[in-house]
């Protein structure tokens, strides 16, 4: 099921997702897991039509086939997360499995400065001979970001 989900995504998108676990002393699929949980958690736009819907009284529950049932093993979806991405799914018509590769993709695609600075920092321990003022790099990154 790993290798499905991260099917979609690009060698640099599996290697942020990397990344991010790393940093956090996590694996992977530890990561996609709670990341998972945290976009379940956020407020999408597509509760909206979940709302929508559930106003009209229609089932938006998930369906379950081997592929969700090896999706909740292998990241430990909790019953609300799987609840809330499967209601999404069935309020946009898409499967399941689908809608969650898409999330990943969507997560993996986000870049933020602390992945910049990650990367940075990996390159610099490649090579030890860089010389990079990670502070300057990384106020630079801010500003131009208008954070």
């Amino acid at each position: 099921m790993v290798e499905s989900l991260a099917q979609d995504l690009s060698d640099g998108q599996v290697a942020v997702l990397d990344r991010r676990a790393r940093a956090r002393g996590l694996s992977r699929e530890r990561y996609v897991s709670q990341a998972l949980a945290e976009l379940a958690r956020d407020r999408s736009a597509d509760d909206t039509i979940v709302d929508f819907l559930r106003e009209q009284g229609r089932d938006l529950r998930p369906e379950w086939d081997r592929e969700v049932a090896a999706l909740v093993e292998t990241y430990e979806l909790t019953a609300d997360v799987l609840d809330t991405f499967g209601a999404r799914a069935r309020a946009v018509g898409s499967p399941l499995c689908d809608y969650v590769r898409q999330q990943l993709v969507r997560l993996a695609r986000r870049s933020t400065v602390e992945d910049a600075m990650l990367e940075l920092r990996e390159a610099q321990e490649r090579d030890p001979s860089l010389d990079i003022d990670m502070d300057a790099v990384a106020a630079s990154m801010r500003y131009v970001r208008g954070e």
